[in-house]
């Protein structure tokens, strides 16, 4: 488990409107030889900065992620310029979710992505996915609009509730 701030205020407040602004990061995982893969998917924050994020259990993400496993993931507008850069870094821990986190999920996405309610034709790649959760530990806001090279970095602690 990994502790929480349970409602960003100040600067954290920062970090909440830059999840809800954007819809997709680009998730890093190394498999079990060692080599390094990426993928983009859509997620969803929750209130406690959770990332949720729907995959097929049969992607080379998901069989990297298995039942639990570190991750790194970023989140990005494309064609920025550099003095207009901003962006996360993250670094978590990934893992399906269980049949509580589940619903949660669930209606978190969906909140997010209205569209899954009537999938048409993704329902059939809908009914193969399944509820991932990122949890992160470590998120490095980088925004060049309050100076170049400008970050502010957030941590939680592994192991506390």
């Amino acid at each position: 488990m990994v502790s929480r701030i349970p409602r960003p205020i100040g600067a954290e407040a920062r970090l909440v409107d830059f999840l809800a602004a954007h819809n997709t990061l680009c998730l890093a995982t190394v498999g079990p030889e060692g080599r390094p893969h990426a993928a983009a998917v859509f997620y969803a924050a929750g209130p406690d900065l959770t990332l949720y994020f729907l995959s097929d259990p049969a992607t080379l993400h998901a069989r990297h992620i298995g039942v639990g496993a570190a991750v790194a993931a970023t989140i990005e507008a494309n064609n920025q310029d550099w003095t207009s850069i901003r962006g996360l870094q993250i670094h978590g821990l990934a893992a399906p979710c269980t049949e509580e986190e589940a619903a949660v999920a669930h209606r978190v996405y969906s909140e997010r992505f209205p569209f899954i309610a009537h999938a048409g034709t993704l329902a059939a790649a809908l009914a193969r996915a399944r509820y991932y959760r990122l949890v992160p530990i470590w998120i490095r806001l980088i925004d060049n609009t309050r100076g170049f090279g400008h970050k502010e970095e957030w941590g939680w602690q592994e192991g506390s509730a």
